[in-house]
């Protein structure tokens, strides 16, 4: 591998040996052979790497796919990704349809549009207004989930736990009260076998066990079980099978 580093594109078809380069462009029909180190990548056509990436910097606004493990410190979805290996990002933003093959690790993540991750997600942050589904464990200190759809999870843990239907309890917005209004026009909803936390409110979610220090089960839940040690409010619109005071 040369330690000359340079830019390289792509905007018709082609395809880009692995190395280090200090930016990466697939605006056509490009496909990276080999392991790749860059500062930034963007693919905006149909790009592919055969190999680990490594970036700072990583952008996909088009269709991507990584046949191994990824590693960046900004990585930004927008178009359709797919990574068949471990995704390790500081932060991680997904506005379009995202896969992943194996776990994530990350500081922050947002996702506004859908997320799909055959392993656990763990995060400092995670925030979702979309959808998505986890196979395994979605894990973070802080977890705000206003679902946009389907959201479902093997099991959630994290210190604060807020799932709501219809956006901020601080800043509600027309919208919120028309969606609150209209009921049914918002269909979005959390899945859990388990939900596990310090503190926890939850809104339109649907779990086996809910346990917690304090827990505030809102408006259209239906709970098996709500093991708590400090304190418990049920709202009248929601199902809760058991509680018990640990």
């Amino acid at each position: 591998m040369s330690d000359e580093r340079r830019p390289v594109s792509v905007s018709g078809a082609g395809t880009i040996a692995g190395g280090s380069y200090t930016r990466v462009s697939i605006s056509g029909a490009g496909k990276v052979n080999g392991d790749i180190y860059a500062e930034e990548m963007s693919m905006s056509g149909a790009g592919s790497v055969n190999g680990r990436c490594e970036v700072v910097r990583l952008t996909v606004s088009g269709t991507g796919k990584f046949s191994q493990q990824v590693i960046a410190d900004e990585m930004k979805v927008s178009g359709v990704d797919k990574v068949d290996g471990r995704v390790a990002a500081k932060e991680l933003k997904c506005s379009g349809t995202f896969r992943a093959g194996d776990s994530i690790s990350s500081e922050y993540i947002k996702v506004s549009g859908m997320l799909n991750v055959d392993g656990d997600v763990e995060a400092e942050i995670f925030r979702a207004s979309g959808g998505f589904t986890i196979r395994g464990l979605l894990s973070a200190d802080r977890i705000e989930i206003h679902p946009g759809g389907r959201c479902r999870a093997e099991e959630i843990g994290g210190e604060h736990i807020e799932v709501r239907r219809y956006g901020s309890k601080d800043h509600v917005t027309l919208l919120d009260s028309l969606l609150r209004t209209l009921g049914n026009a918002w269909r979005g909803e959390v899945e859990a076998k388990l939900i596990e936390g310090d503190e926890i409110y939850l809104e339109n979610t649907h779990a086996d066990i809910v346990r917690g220090k304090a827990i505030q089960i809102g408006p259209d839940c239906k709970i098996g079980r709500v093991e708590y040690s400090e304190s418990l409010t049920v709202h009248d619109s929601s199902e809760v099978g058991e509680q018990a005071k640990t």
